[in-house]
Formats: structure tokens, C-alpha cells, sequence
């Protein structure tokens, strides 16, 4: 494959990932195609127009590896995340200046880079060589970020570092994405050989998700008590069955209910699911079967 259609296959999983997770449904507090979720200025048209802004930063970042492949992955990553600026004011500049894809900005971005780094030296797209590149790329991320930042200007993710010692999406990149390596990639190519669609999978996946990392738009929004909640929830709606049986769907739909009426929304997580459907749409592995829409 050369430089250009590996860039292509790289940039059209990507966008194809933001655009079947807005439209996985349901999912407990965020925008699908049943509602809005927690939030009352975005909707499904507005996460479209904000994916279709981002499809040539996906291209940019895997082309800045096929670049740069002499550099470190230290200066690699701050060229990504000059292109990431860019890409946000993009994304604010389609959505009108609402925030709805900053953090898969920088999920994604590192997974574009990433699918680069993994085809190039072993000729596939591996999920584990891909979340291992991406820690890779974001070893010195606290250090960056962090170090020696003044109090006022600590943002939320290090405000809730120094006073609960959770790392967010900065640790789950640092570390490799064991989130999606260890659960939701292995969960959502078992579902799908089981026999769920891809509908169904992912919201599957996404409580999954939800159980296993640190979210912190659920911390933002709800503080520990909130995060601990959503958790419970998750694990209660997955053991029933999740979306898959009756009594798990009936948990499912109460689940969205009540993160809307607390204004809980796990973004951070629907930006790890969007990681990982990236990751299934890249191998082209598994049939992805039709949505059932008749259930909703």
C-alpha cells in the first residue's frame, strides 16, 4: 500500500468512526438518534457537520508520520498537536462554536498517527501495535502538560490529578489505551461474532467503557459521587444483558433517564468507543451486520 491510500484507509476510519457513534443508540446521556442526551445546544446534525470538518486532520496526522519517520516520537507529537489546534478551530468553526469532538480531536488524531506508525513497520493494522504507538507517541504528555503549571491555570484534567489522582484520557493514552486493548476492542469483536449488530455491540461496548476507565466529563459533571454512579449503573444495565435481552434494554433506557435528569454525560467514553470502531472499520475483520432500527 502506498503513502496515499494508506493515508486514505487511515483518514476513512477515522471519519466513519465519528459518524456511527453519534448514531449508536441509545447511549445514556449523549446525543443519538433518540435524543440530545445531557446536552441542550448539539445534535445529531451538529456532531455530522463537526465530523466532516475533521475528515483532512485524520489524513494530516498519519501523513505527518509518513513525514517525519526519522523524528522521535516526542517531536512527532507536538507536530500533531499543532494540527490539532487547527483541527479544533475547525470543529468550532462548522458547529458554530460548540464543543462537540475536541476530545476525539485528540483521541483520534493519536490513532490516525498511530495506524501509521503500526501498517508501516509490520505491514497491518494491530490493535495492541496500535494503542502501544500511541503510548509511545504521549510518553512525556505530564510532563508537557503538567509540569510546573501555576494553580490558575491548571485546567480541569490536572486539577482533578493533583486533588483525586485521576489521569483521564492523559493516562489511558500514556499507558496505551488499556481500556480499549484489554476490554472494549476484544468486547466488541466478540459481540459481533456472536451475532449482535453493530447497534448493538457498541452501546454494549460503550457501558463497558464506562465501567472501565475514568471519565472525566463525568467527573466535570457529576464529581466522584457522579463517576461512581455512572459505574454502577453501567455494570448493573451490562450484567442484565445491556441493550442485547428485555430486562437489560429496560435498565438501558432507565440509565439515559436518570444521566439526563442528573446532566451526566460520559463523553470521555464515547470518544474511547469511537477509538475502538476506528480500530474494527481499519482490519475490515468481522461482517458488520445492519442497525436494527425497529427497537428504537
Amino acid at each position: 500500500m502506498d503513502n496515499l491510500s494508506l493515508t486514505d484507509k487511515i483518514k476513512k476510519a477515522a471519519l466513519k468512526a465519528l459518524l456511527y457513534e453519534v448514531v449508536i443508540t441509545p447511549k445514556p446521556g449523549l446525543v443519538d438518534r433518540i435524543n440530545n442526551g445531557s446536552h441542550n445546544d448539539m445534535d445529531i446534525f451538529t456532531f455530522i457537520d463537526s465530523a466532516l470538518a475533521l475528515e483532512s486532520y485524520f489524513f494530516d496526522c498519519a501523513k505527518i508520520v509518513l513525514n517525519n519517520e526519522n523524528e522521535d516520537f516526542n517531536q512527532v507529537f507536538l507536530l500533531l498537536r499543532d494540527r490539532g489546534k487547527q483541527a479544533d478551530l475547525d470543529m468550532f468553526s462548522a458547529t458554530g462554536g460548540i464543543n462537540t469532538h475536541k476530545g476525539a480531536i485528540f483521541s483520534l488524531g493519536l490513532m490516525s498517527a498511530a495506524a501509521a506508525y503500526s501498517f508501516r513497520h509490520g505491514k497491518r493494522f494491530n490493535y495492541i501495535s496500535i494503542c502501544n504507538y500511541v503510548g509511545k507517541l504521549t510518553d512525556t504528555i505530564f510532563d508537557l502538560d503538567f509540569k510546573d503549571r501555576q494553580a490558575e491555570n491548571q485546567t480541569s484534567g490536572l486539577a482533578y490529578y493533583h486533588s483525586h489522582g485521576i489521569t483521564g484520557i492523559r493516562g489511558e493514552v500514556k499507558s496505551g489505551l488499556p481500556t480499549i486493548r484489554n476490554h472494549s476492542y476484544p468486547y466488541l469483536v466478540k459481540l459481533i461474532e456472536s451475532g449482535a449488530t453493530l447497534n448493538d455491540a457498541a452501546v454494549n461496548v460503550l457501558l463497558k467503557i464506562i465501567i472501565n476507565c475514568n471519565d472525566t466529563n463525568l467527573l466535570s459533571r457529576g464529581g466522584l459521587e457522579g463517576i461512581n454512579y455512572a459505574k454502577q449503573m453501567a455494570k448493573e444495565t451490562l450484567e442484565a444483558g445491556g441493550i442485547l435481552n428485555k430486562d437489560g434494554m429496560i435498565k438501558l433506557q432507565k440509565m439515559d433517564e436518570v444521566f439526563i435528569s442528573k446532566r451526566l454525560s460520559p463523553g470521555g467514553a464515547a470518544d474511547l468507543l469511537s477509538c475502538t470502531l476506528m480500530l474494527f472499520f481499519l482490519n475490515d475483520s468481522v461482517d458488520t451486520k445492519t442497525v436494527d432500527v425497529d427497537k428504537f
